[in-house]
């Protein structure tokens, strides 16, 4: 009888398979987009191999629920993953119209990584891209080295990497590094 049961609990215990939990992670591509905008911002769900329900999201859904002002699947407890993170970002209530706007300057600024121009304001904004329409090979590097990103073009800055970007571009000395790393 007690070989039955040690039997039966050993078939058991190795026929459950433990699943990793389902993080959120957040992600924001830099490229030209057939809507006019400059940026692709993502939200997913990750085990660390497999991503499910992915969603990209505008501007206003990406703060309203990073903020935790709006329920959603990507931030079930409605925490405020701006000041978890580090980045001034959230929701500003109006006092006269009392309209809650969405607010992260860091991605404002996400354009300068790639363009040394506004490339819709005629050139009157600067960006820190050492090339005109993509950042020079050493900020590619540069780019890669600090947050896994390969190219710009194809790639999202996700999960960690998206939060300390963010960071990053409001550092005045991380953006004068940016832009004057060393031609080779």
């Amino acid at each position: 009888m007690r070989t039955v049961f040690l039997v039966v609990s050993a078939f058991l215990f190795l026929s459950v398979q433990f699943k990793a939990e389902l993080r959120t992670v957040f992600g924001v591509r830099v490229a030209y987009q057939s809507t006019g905008q400059m940026l692709t911002i993502v939200a997913f769900f990750s085990d660390g191999q497999m991503q499910s329900h992915r969603k990209t999201l505008s501007f206003k859904e990406f703060v309203h629920y990073a903020s935790g002002d709006w329920p959603s699947i990507y931030n079930r407890n409605r925490m405020d993953l701006f000041e978890l993170n580090g980045v001034l970002g959230g929701i500003y209530q109006d006092s006269i119209t009392l309209e809650k706007l969405p607010y992260c300057f860091a991605m404002d600024s996400l354009w300068k990584l790639r363009f040394s121009h506004h490339p819709f304001n005629r050139g009157n904004e600067i960006g820190w891209s050492q090339d005109q329409f993509l950042p020079s090979p050493q900020q590619q590097k540069y780019l890669y080295n600090h947050y896994g990103m390969n190219h710009i073009d194809t790639q999202f800055f996700i999960d960690t990497s998206f939060w300390k970007l963010l960071r990053d571009v409001t550092n005045p000395e991380w953006i004068e590094t940016y832009k004057n790393i060393p031609l080779e």
